[in-house]
């Protein structure tokens, strides 16, 4: 009888560390994924701009970006006091209103196109400002197919926003200038801007 019980202990004792050990695993590769930020089209009520910090910069005047040294606007850009340009809201392309300026980016003459330099540039110097990063990826097919007809400047100098492509959507907050939207993409031969000013200051 005492020998049965030694081994329906040891048994017992062999099964829990065993479901002990399992869910040791279950925890150690829950506490190692990296969560991602939601880049489906049903997570955009996820972005909230009243969560983004207000800019002190002096950001000077529209459209504020000074390009980085030997890049130039590859043709004459597209501006417009108001108008509707979209921007990529955890992967949802989102309609914004306001002055707007888009840009086709080139080397200087006798200059070759980094989109290292252009994206790295362009990075640091939202970030001097106080941009904060809102979205880095690109967006569906689907979600293409799905709003590029809303859109009437599609196909205009500084388009973006089509599949494949890598946006890179910051947004500043100003108390004097309102709410600036900037997204931009690159590749090996060229890059493109979008800058969005909603005038609306907050007091």
């Amino acid at each position: 009888m005492k020998r049965m019980i030694v081994l329906l202990l040891a048994s017992v004792t062999i099964l829990a560390c065993n479901k002990s050990q399992k869910e040791d695993q279950g925890h150690e590769i829950s506490n190692n994924q990296t969560v991602q930020p939601a880049n489906d089209a049903g997570s955009e009520n996820k972005f909230d701009i009243e969560h983004i910090p207000y800019s002190t910069a002096d950001l000077g005047n529209f459209p504020f970006m000074i390009l980085p040294k030997g890049l130039k606007e590859m043709n004459k850009p597209l501006k417009k006091s108001f108008d509707v340009c979209f921007f990529p809201i955890n992967g949802k392309m989102t309609a914004f209103e306001g002055q707007l300026y888009k840009a086709n980016i080139s080397a200087e003459q006798g200059q070759e196109f980094s989109q290292h330099y252009f994206e790295k540039s362009m990075e640091d110097l939202l970030r001097s400002v106080g941009a904060v990063k809102v979205f880095d990826g690109e967006i569906t097919q689907k979600e293409y197919d799905s709003y590029n007809k809303q859109d009437p400047n599609k196909g205009e100098e500084g388009d973006m926003g089509y599949p494949g492509e890598a946006i890179k959507f910051y947004v500043i907050r100003s108390k004097e200038m309102g709410d600036i939207y900037v997204q931009y993409t690159a590749n090996n031969a060229a890059g493109k801007l979008n800058i969005l000013q909603s005038k609306n200051a907050h007091n």
